[in-house]
């Protein structure tokens, strides 16, 4: 029996060329479809046991849908309004609380006690609500600067009507500074914050995200 020459099909170039363009196009979609779908894909949590404070400083942490968020409280510029935050947070009150309010790149609002809660949102009055709690007293630093970061109490329109609400800076905001009360800033997390869920047609938010919880930072 004679040996016989089997003959190799040949694929042309061009074929092996469109083969490779579509592998890459192929994995380019999956690759965009895991970051479109998922807006946490590029954020990098920080271990809350590496956090490097003063032992006198208080910290509170903040865990939102795209991980944790610390945040440096102003005891003594703001007694009255950081100790209800406190307060309020040991009582587990923020735990589920929606962020209702948020412009894009510029701030988030939460706090609403009332109307703000995940399991009682209500729609047509969520950002007019605080706590069970009586009003507070407005704590104005005059030179203190409100920039990306800040966090400071909402109030409704008046001077000393902060209750639960605070508000959280994406920006630099100088035209805040001496009108609203300085209660601490974001030392770690703002690339969480910066994912919150916003609309593109309105400052409230439809199915907003929430605090999943908040709690005082203990180091013991």
């Amino acid at each position: 029996m004679s040996n016989q020459k089997k003959n190799k099909v040949k694929i042309p170039l061009s074929e092996k060329i469109l083969l490779l363009f579509f592998i890459f196009f192929c994995c380019c979609a999956i690759f965009f479809y895991l970051v479109i779908s998922n807006k946490c894909f590029f954020i990098n949590n920080f271990n809350i046991n590496d956090l490097e404070i003063n032992k006198n400083s208080k910290i509170i942490i903040i865990e939102a849908p795209c991980g944790k968020v610390a945040i440096k409280i102003f005891s003594e510029l703001a007694p009255i309004n950081t100790n209800r935050i406190i307060k309020l947070i040991n009582e587990k009150h923020y735990d589920n609380s929606a962020f209702y309010k948020v412009k894009k790149n510029t701030l988030i609002e939460t706090g609403d006690l009332i109307y703000g809660k995940k399991n009682n949102l209500n729609y047509l009055k969520v950002g007019s609500g605080g706590s069970k709690l009586s009003n507070n007293k407005t704590e104005l630093v005059i030179d203190y600067e409100f920039k990306r970061g800040s966090i400071g109490m909402v109030r409704k329109g008046q001077f000393d009507t902060e209750n639960s609400q605070f508000f959280i800076l994406l920006k630099d905001m100088p035209s805040l500074n001496g009108q609203f009360t300085p209660i601490g800033e974001v030392i770690l997390g703002l690339d969480v914050l910066d994912k919150i869920k916003y609309n593109n047609t309105s400052e409230y938010v439809l199915r907003p995200d929430f605090i999943e919880k908040a709690y005082v930072y203990d180091p013991n």
